[in-house]
């Protein structure tokens, strides 16, 4: 019996490395088209815009002015969107993070149930490489949760999170006190939610990636 059941997981680990490996054959060969067709209308551009200095239809100065305008543009679209890759904006290590927000959380999560970790937020390099932290697979790499909206590593039963030691740098810096960006609390004293929140979140396409949340 042992043998026919280390057969069978061989065949499984055997036929789920094949299930990557296609995978990745097909990621580098989507790579390598891409980075043609990238090439191409490289050279395609700067072309066009020597031939129009040439002319004298456009200096190098002004397209570059311009070419600023059009990124800041381009990278709120694209960010907003939710396409692509998405980090933290600072990278700083978490374990030596001193910022970290001092509340009571005990005494609040039969009122607020840990509403904080519904939060969509990005990870930072060193979440991913850890391993530990998941993300959303059609979303990289924003902090993965479940149907019910809340984050995968909160324990529904009583609101603690399941990887606190490793938890993402957003988690450790957020207060929800006074808090600028999201509004938690309608009276942080007398733990009153705000009715609001709950949509704000729901209805919110912004990222929370600074760890002081401001």
């Amino acid at each position: 019996m042992q043998t026919v059941s280390k057969n069978k997981t061989r065949k499984l680990s055997n036929d789920l490395r094949m299930e990557v490996v296609k995978g990745l054959l097909y990621t580098h060969t989507r790579i390598n088209a891409n980075t043609s067709k990238t090439l191409e209308a490289s050279s395609f551009l700067y072309a066009l815009i020597e031939l129009l200095n040439e002319k004298g239809l456009l200096t190098f100065e002004e397209l570059d002015e311009r070419k600023k305008q059009v990124a800041q543009r381009l990278v709120k679209k694209f960010v907003e969107s939710g396409v692509g890759l998405m980090y933290q904006d600072t990278e700083e290590d978490k374990y030596t993070f001193e910022k970290e927000a001092i509340v009571d959380c005990e005494s609040r999560l039969h009122i607020c149930r840990a509403i904080c970790c519904k939060l969509p937020f990005a990870l930072s390099k060193q979440d991913v490489s850890e391993g530990i932290v998941k993300w959303e697979f059609g979303r990289p790499y924003l902090i993965a949760h479940d149907d019910d909206g809340y984050c995968v590593h909160l324990d529904r039963k009583n609101y603690n999170c399941i990887i606190r030691e490793h938890r993402p740098l957003p988690c450790r810096g957020f207060g929800c006190q006074d808090n600028e960006k999201w509004n938690v609390w309608k009276d942080f004293d007398i733990m009153e939610l705000n009715p609001e929140f709950a949509e704000q979140i729901q209805n919110s396409g912004r990222i929370y990636s600074n760890p002081e949340g401001k």
